[in-house]
């Protein structure tokens, strides 16, 4: 796991980030060509924090194409949650909003289309804000490559994707975060649910479900069950 460190928030930083753009909770690799017509599929699940990790900031997953398909740019699924001011000042630059909320977790609902074909999972990305927001530190896993495959016409869903904190000790046995990972849930019912109110109109009984093979995962950044 590759743990970066770029201490304190500046507002040079916060001001470069949003000149950048806008995040949404689904977003495409970048020079990603556009499907035509009857090529594409729907990929759609959940991504958000667990409900006892306070300082989580960012939660994303990256993916990625297969070469056959074009550019192997990375996209992601992303949720931003807000910690501290520096969080507050962020927010504007992403559009993920809150889309399920309860003492467990909370976090948003990503649905996109995708030409058909294979894709992969390939990382993890999750921001530790602690100090109220003022020290940030990312923490990046390999996911292993899972992959997925998006069908014309049909839709695709992946699961449930918390983040949460990986707590160890130092030399001197005192607690500390030494990195994060995503909880793997089947969620489609609710999730299900959310996206067809965004207008997506999709046949539950034409869902290919891929959560129980993201939950078969155990590894640096994904795992069924919380450490």
């Amino acid at each position: 796991m590759r743990k970066v460190r770029p201490g304190l928030v500046s507002a040079l930083a916060v001001f470069g980030w949003m000149l950048a753009g806008c995040f949404s909770s689904g977003n495409l690799p970048r020079g990603y060509p556009a499907a035509p017509v009857g090529e594409a599929g729907l990929v759609f699940g959940s991504i958000g924090v667990a409900g006892e990790e306070s300082t989580i900031g960012l939660s994303s997953l990256e993916y990625r194409p297969a070469a056959k398909l074009g550019p192997t740019a990375q996209g992601e699924f992303l949720f931003h949650s807000v910690v501290g001011i520096p969080g507050a000042l962020l927010s504007p630059m992403f559009h993920t909003p809150v889309e399920f909320h309860d003492g467990a977790a909370k976090g948003t609902v990503f649905a996109l289309r995708l030409r058909a074909g294979d894709y992969e999972v390939v990382s993890a990305i999750v921001e530790n804000a602690p100090i109220g927001g003022w020290a940030s530190h990312v923490f990046m896993s390999d996911a292993g490559n899972v992959p997925f495959r998006v069908e014309a016409g049909r839709a695709t869903y992946i699961g449930r994707f918390l983040s949460r904190l990986r707590i160890g000790r130092d030399a001197h046995r005192i607690p500390e975060v030494q990195g994060a990972y995503f909880v793997v849930s089947d969620r489609l019912v609710s999730d299900l649910e959310i996206v067809n109110a965004k207008g997506f109109q999709v046949d539950a009984a034409r869902v290919i479900n891929l959560a129980p093979r993201f939950m078969s995962i155990n590894n640096a950044a994904l795992r069924s069950s919380p450490e």
